[in-house]
């Protein structure tokens, strides 16, 4: 009896212990070039072997006005970023379109300049197809 409650108690904490797929994986990022993020996804900026930077697409707010319907203000879509030095050193910013599109970022002794493109798919009132997942479009430029 003492061996089945052991039991029980270990298969419950494996089934406890199972590995989150919804994390993207994180993805070479080359300087200079647009790279697209899905949401908690992780750019490395130029590579993952050496990562001066490395950026998380953390969060999203989007008012956009959807593409089939007419509104009286366009609205905006706001993104939140975390940006990592290779010592570890954190700092948040927020990037939105239209609006504050880019942030310089200090860093490693240097300044970077992050601009956020776009982010996708654009919102749509009634959707044709599944719902695809977010990505922001971002570009990071060594200053």
């Amino acid at each position: 009896m003492k061996s089945l409650l052991i039991i029980t108690a270990f298969l419950g904490c494996l089934t406890g212990c199972q590995k989150d797929d919804s994390a993207a994986p994180r993805i070479d990022a080359p300087f200079d070039k647009q790279v697209a993020l899905r949401q908690q996804q992780s750019g490395a900026f130029p590579s993952q072997r050496a990562p001066e930077l490395t950026i998380t697409f953390d969060k999203i707010s989007d008012s956009r006005c959807p593409e089939d319907v007419t509104c009286g203000w366009g609205g905006e879509v706001e993104t939140t970023l975390t940006v990592r030095d290779e010592n570890g050193a954190v700092q948040a910013i927020a990037l939105k379109l239209p609006g504050r599109d880019s942030a310089t970022v200090q860093a490693n002794g240097r300044r970077y300049l992050v601009v956020l493109h776009a982010v996708t798919p654009y919102p749509k009132f009634r959707p044709s197809a599944p719902p695809q997942p977010t990505k922001a479009v971002l570009s990071v430029k060594r200053q």
